[in-house]
């Protein structure tokens, strides 16, 4: 298990959900990584399922509001500081919507609307920033996470969905600009996975939880959702030299969905 031997990682969003599940399978692969996170509580748990794995010493944990350039700057620091470089950076800290508000474009406040973006563009953007800086003398891979929601309409989701379809456009600038360094980006797009963020959206839409898991469910020709663990896989081939010849490319995770559209 050393697809990853020798590198570092940086994972925003690292204290729960899909940044954990990358977390631990990079730390599995050989890797190092820095996780960062605006839940503390959510840092010491990954941290605790790291060690779990005998791996103590390959996890640094630092609290990280990614709307913030001094903590994402920071936060590359402290990868290079530690282990010597920053070879891979998954932009994955991400909100659904502000404190989980779903609803159509009439009914979306500015504010709302604002800090959608600022989490889950702003915020990629200076995580990248401030990566692809350190990786510029030897390249490495930045994996950007989008959504499907991304890639077409999303009802209700106005806020989420335009976000997801910036960060793939901002994902194919980097991959060109990085061409010339050794840098790949490329972008990952789940659709509903079995994450807190999901349960949000789900508590969100109106009727019961059961019936909206079975209308999202509906639309997905593999009948599940996701696991964070099928987001992880295809993030650790995306990072991985095997896929040395690959870059701006925005990849479904979806059960089928994109097929059927």
């Amino acid at each position: 298990m050393d697809r990853l031997q020798g590198k570092t990682a940086l994972i925003t969003g690292g204290g729960a959900g899909l940044g954990r599940a990358m977390a631990l399978r990079f730390v599995a692969e050989g890797a190092n990584v820095v996780i960062g996170d605006v839940s503390e509580a959510g840092l010491r748990e990954t941290t605790e399922l790291i060690g779990r794995l005998g791996a103590e010493d390959a996890v640094l944990a630092r609290r990280l509001d990614v709307t913030s350039e001094a903590d994402c700057q920071s936060a590359v620091q402290a990868a290079v500081e530690r282990w010597g470089k920053l070879d891979i950076l998954c932009a994955n800290a991400g909100i659904g919507g502000a404190g989980g508000k779903v609803g159509p474009i009439a009914a979306l406040e500015l504010a709302d609307w604002e800090r959608v973006l600022a989490v889950n563009l702003t915020g990629v953007f200076l995580s990248v920033k401030h990566a692809f800086r350190a990786m510029q003398p030897h390249g490495g891979a930045i994996l950007i996470m989008a959504s499907v929601a991304g890639l077409h309409g999303a009802p209700t989701l106005g806020a989420y969905g335009p976000s997801k379809a910036a960060v793939i456009q901002l994902m194919q600038t980097v991959a060109l600009e990085g061409a010339r360094y050794g840098i790949r980006a490329n972008a990952l797009c789940p659709i509903w996975t079995q994450t807190a963020m999901v349960d949000e959206f789900v508590n969100a839409f109106s009727g019961p939880a059961e019936q909206v898991r079975q209308r999202l469910v509906a639309a997905i020709p593999l009948g599940r959702m996701g696991d964070p663990l099928d987001v992880a896989n295809a993030a650790l081939y995306l990072v991985s030299d095997e896929a040395a010849f690959i870059t701006g490319v925005a990849l479904p995770v979806d059960g089928g969905h994109m097929a059927s559209r």
